[in-house]
């Protein structure tokens, strides 16, 4: 015997005769649907009258136990219906049927067998009968009764459906295809075969087959909003993205208040630039509700399409006229912070309650921005405040010390990581003191400081990266080159240090083939990221290759909006091809992005190096 399945699946092709899951009892047999049997008993067109008075007595009875859920007294009664009625094929069906539902498919069958050699034409007893054997593992037998069910009601879709599932069950999805469209012969313009196959389908992987049957399942019943939304489904999996929203705006001509439609329609318009289209989509969506998580959801797919203004319009939106969400303020601190709207993502932090799950991160953060924004005595406090709570917290003790060097107190943001790294050896802090040391003018110092740690962590790829940083600050590229290809050697898929290296070589102006090889291998592991698209630029413009330089330059600040570096490179290129009001453009973004955030500069000279170019652009004279 085979071992029994799970009887409840994830998208049951047989909502109307399908088994579910009920209590087992000891004999251990499988589950079985409490209301499939029932279901496909009522869809029998010639039930036969129960003739006498008593046994309908206890039919009536038998049901009222049955809804209730007592089908061991189910079963009494219909054995006394029977013992005044002992043919009555209606009254072994319904027998058989709670047998079924107590999870005795070996009783269950033997009764519905007597149903159907007494009543070979009853089709409820033959539907039923295919579905225990089919349940029981009998397929052959299950089979036959089916298709003597279809026989006896050709207009009756249930039996076609079971049949269907069979199929399905043994992984003949084309057999099941062909019992699904025997139905749509028999009743024509009925897209329940079609429908319910479909989604199964869908469900089990079968992507092809699936989209054709919803297909005409919709071309029956244009208004079928699950199979729309189904459809819409494979359809972008599918890459067909405009099909999809096309199928998804139909779903809503039935449904226009659907939030999952709304949803799904206004991020595929977004995946297609369409963002009007999608801002109408989210704004009906939510114009239905208040719930915040709601605008969290439409705010981050602006976020997945990089459109951080309308995130933010979302998240400020819901922040106005009630008492904002944790996590709505949360999400608006982060989208003000990305784009250095300090003052106003410290005060969305600072609407986070205590009680939040997100206040610990929203304080850390809100310092973090006081302290950008030249507050930092509030920001020290507040970290001093973590601090004390979560002391081993290293990202902590790192945040400290930029706060200190940013309030003009380099000399204790120093102490403070020595005092870190004297309770933790961490490689985060190595790299942190040494970043410190660095900007102090102290290289040599952090040289030492990092050659000491890597001895100690000789496997820990960010103290070689940042010791490589170093020595390209102090103008030894190739010992910086050296270094960052142990990195490499430590950890062969470190997509920053490919891009490093590759950046250097064009810089150098040498060695073009193996940079622009080592950045797009970066690119492979790291798609659409801005900083390796400008390094990708740069070796273009470095070649002469204007062209093909704005080409990625444009994607990259596309992606990088407010990255001076990547806006100074494009304004750069944009200049070589004659394209002066751009260029223009393209540097004054770069020092609107600096004025907001100095610490952006790199070189820290940058502002004055692009101001500069914007004084010679008139005669042609600028350039890097």
């Amino acid at each position: 015997m085979r071992p029994s399945r799970t009887l409840t699946r994830v998208v049951p092709l047989l909502a109307l005769v399908g088994l579910g899951a009920v209590a087992a009892p000891a004999s251990r047999r499988p589950p079985v649907d409490r209301s499939a049997m029932s279901e496909a008993i009522t869809a029998a067109a010639n039930d036969v009258g129960i003739a006498s008075p008593a046994s309908y007595a206890h039919y009536l009875r038998a049901q009222l136990s049955s809804l209730a859920g007592d089908h061991r007294s189910a079963v009494d009664e219909l054995r006394l219906a029977l013992a005044t009625d002992e043919n009555e094929p209606l009254l072994l069906t319904r027998l058989g049927e709670e047998y079924a539902r107590l999870g005795d498919l070996t009783r269950a069958e033997r009764e519905l067998r007597r149903a159907v050699e007494r009543h070979p034409r009853y089709y409820a007893g033959r539907l039923l009968l295919g579905r225990v054997l089919m349940e029981a593992g009998k397929p052959a037998r299950a089979r036959t009764h089916l298709r003597r069910a279809i026989q006896l009601q050709p207009r009756e879709p249930e039996a076609y459906l079971v049949l269907a599932q069979l199929h399905l069950d043994a992984r003949a999805n084309e057999q099941a295809v062909k019992v699904v469209e025997e139905l749509a012969v028999a009743l024509p313009g009925e897209s329940i075969g079609y429908r319910r196959l479909g989604l199964a389908l869908a469900e089990r992987g079968d992507s092809a087959r699936a989209s054709v049957l919803l297909a005409k399942a919709i071309e029956r019943d244009p208004g079928d909003v699950e199979s729309l939304t189904t459809l819409a489904q494979l359809q972008e999996k599918a890459g067909r993205v405009s099909e999809a929203e096309e199928s998804l705006a139909r779903a809503l001509e039935r449904d226009p208040d659907s939030q999952s439609v709304l949803m799904g329609a206004g991020r595929l318009a977004l995946l297609q630039g369409a963002t009007v289209r999608a801002r109408a989509y989210f704004d009906r969506l939510l114009s239905l509700s208040d719930d915040p998580e709601l605008a969290v959801r439409v705010a981050q797919s602006f976020l997945s399409a990089r459109d951080m203004p309308s995130a933010l319009a979302v998240l400020d939106g819901a922040r106005k006229g009630r008492e904002p969400s944790p996590r709505v303020s949360f999400y608006a601190g982060l989208v003000h912070e990305r784009l250095h709207h300090f003052d106003v993502a410290a005060k969305a932090y600072a609407e986070v309650p205590v009680s939040s799950e997100f206040f610990s991160d929203a304080r850390v953060r809100r310092a973090v921005c006081l302290s950008q924004g030249g507050d930092h005595e509030t920001a020290l406090a507040l970290l001093r405040e973590a601090l004390a709570e979560r002391p081993d917290d290293t990202d902590l003790w790192v945040q400290q010390a930029r706060a200190l060097e940013r309030g003009g107190m380099p000399e204790r943001a120093v102490a403070v990581l020595k005092e870190a790294l004297g309770r933790k050896q961490e490689p985060d802090l190595h790299e942190a003191l040494a970043s410190t040391l660095r900007r102090l003018g102290r290289a040599s110092e952090a040289l030492t400081l990092l050659r000491e740690a890597i001895e100690q962590h000789p496997r820990e790829p960010a103290l070689r990266y940042t010791l490589a940083n170093v020595l390209l600050a102090l103008g030894d590229e190739e010992g910086a080159l050296t270094w960052m290809r142990g990195v490499l050697q430590v950890d062969p898929n470190n997509a920053a240090a490919m891009n490093f290296i590759g950046y250097v070589l064009a810089q150098r102006g040498r060695d073009y083939s193996e940079a622009e090889r080592l950045v797009r291998r970066a690119l492979e592991l790291r798609p659409d990221t801005g900083s390796f698209l400008d390094s990708l630029g740069w070796i273009h413009y470095q070649r002469g290759d204007y062209p093909r330089a704005v080409e990625a330059l444009e994607r990259a600040a596309e992606l990088e909006p407010d990255e001076p570096v990547i806006l100074e490179h494009l304004g750069d290129a944009y200049h070589r091809v004659s394209r002066a009001g751009e260029a223009a453009s393209a540097w004054r973004r770069a020092l609107d992005v600096l004025a907001l955030n100095p610490e952006a500069a790199e070189p820290p000279e940058q502002r004055a190096l692009i101001e500069r170019k914007l004084k010679l652009l008139s005669t042609g004279a600028a350039d890097r």
